[in-house]
């Protein structure tokens, strides 16, 4: 067994990820899983997970020096293994062995199936959102490779894997639970401090000392109380660690050579709506909208002008600038709140009065003026006070 590093395409980006390789020297095979690091506990799920996958356990294990297993090399060559390892290799009854340090040749079939299984399985970066979409990846590639006949044999892979498997030891009956425990303690905010991360617990009290639970995946957090009461689950913080495509340096590569868009591996890293944007046929056109996207590339990223290509979609055009979408997205229209106040009545809530109403009154007025400045005898003093009066329509009726 031994770890490799990948590469994997999510979100405009790769994202590193190490992989667990296991390998099988008589039939050539091999199998794989994937953590987000080398820590112990994602090395024990690893091997659990591909254990669980060919349905058995091999009798001996070779290994090298790292951190997860052994602790420190003595003098002699003896060695101090972590405790979950111990427990790990005595449930599953395997015998691990260890090569000498710096003496990694001694175990150059798996070193080998890790170079191999990068170049083949994850080159090019694959596209995988998830880690589980990575791992079927991998399980897939894996098990087509078998398909091949073994390079000094000349048997098929897989018929040898069969005779091989038939050498494991059975699984245990309960699986081997991953986890350590150890104690915490928060800080008067009621915050969780572990592995560079900081988490807010409001559930429990300022200074209040916790037990942890660590997996490979997540941490859950119990009382030191005596009764362990669970108090809550949070995601492992492990940082991924990106490497960011040069989208604009890209781009400019795009302009000098519109045509190669077309058949670049890298559109495959871009959002979906980008490359159909400029895959386009018409090559006058596909150099408009390279020259576009590599403008938007210079204050946004690429996730962003994706997203905003999706809302003008139907509306492509080389007018059709982004800019103004970009900018919404980035400055969403501000709506405040109703007015609260008590001072209105509750009966007229949402009332919206009818205008035609008061047109109506102005046309009657208007009429009554008109009428009044006609020859109206008590014009002078009548039509003054009935302007004023608070029962117009009654005084106009008069």
């Amino acid at each position: 067994m031994d770890f490799g590093t990948a590469y994997v395409g999510q979100a405009g980006q790769f994202v590193e990820r190490k992989v667990l390789v296991m390998s099988f020297p008589f039939s050539n095979a091999a199998f794989t899983f994937s953590v987000r690091a080398e820590n112990t506990e994602c090395f024990l799920e690893a091997m659990k997970r591909i254990f669980g996958r060919i349905g058995g356990v091999p009798s001996k294990i070779w290994f090298d020096n790292l951190s997860a297993a052994v602790v420190s090399i003595d003098k002699d060559g003896g060695r101090t293994f972590t405790d979950q390892f111990l427990r790990f290799a005595a449930h599953y009854r395997f015998q691990p062995e260890f090569c000498n340090p710096y003496s990694g040749h001694e175990k150059g079939h798996v070193e080998n199936k890790v170079g191999y299984s990068r170049r083949n399985w994850l080159v090019p970066p694959p596209v995988c959102d998830t880690d589980t979409e990575l791992e079927e990846h991998l399980a897939r590639k894996s098990e087509a490779d078998m398909d091949r006949p073994h390079y000094a044999k000349h048997e098929r892979i897989a018929d040898l894997w069969e005779k091989e498997r038939s050498k494991l030891l059975a699984l245990p009956a309960t699986p081997f639970e991953v986890f350590r425990l150890e104690a915490a303690r928060l800080n008067k905010y009621r915050e969780l401090r572990f592995e560079k991360a900081t988490y807010p617990l409001p559930q429990c009290r300022g200074l209040e000392t916790v037990l942890l639970k660590v997996k490979w995946d997540e941490i859950e957090v119990f009382s030191s109380d005596g009764e362990y009461r669970l108090l809550g689950k949070l995601p492992r913080p492990y940082a991924d660690k990106p490497m960011t495509i040069e989208w604009t340096t890209v781009f400019d590569g795009y302009r000098r050579k519109p045509r190669s868009v077309m058949y670049s591996d890298l559109a495959r890293y871009m959002p979906p709506s980008v490359r159909a944007f400029i895959r386009v046929e018409d090559t006058e056109l596909r150099k408009v909208r390279i020259a576009l996207v590599r403008r938007l590339l210079e204050s946004h990223e690429m996730a962003e002008v994706g997203e905003a290509l999706n809302t003008l979609a139907g509306h492509f055009s080389p007018e059709a600038v982004p800019e103004h979408t970009l900018y919404a997205m980035k400055h969403p229209e501000f709506r405040p709140e109703p007015l609260v106040e008590s001072h209105t009545p509750v009966e007229i809530h949402g009332h919206m009065p009818d205008l035609s109403q008061y047109d109506a009154i102005l046309e009657v007025w208007r009429l009554v003026d008109e009428v009044m400045r006609s020859g109206f005898s008590g014009y002078t003093t009548w039509w003054p006070r009935c302007r004023t009066s608070t029962k117009p329509a009654r005084c106009v009726g008069s």
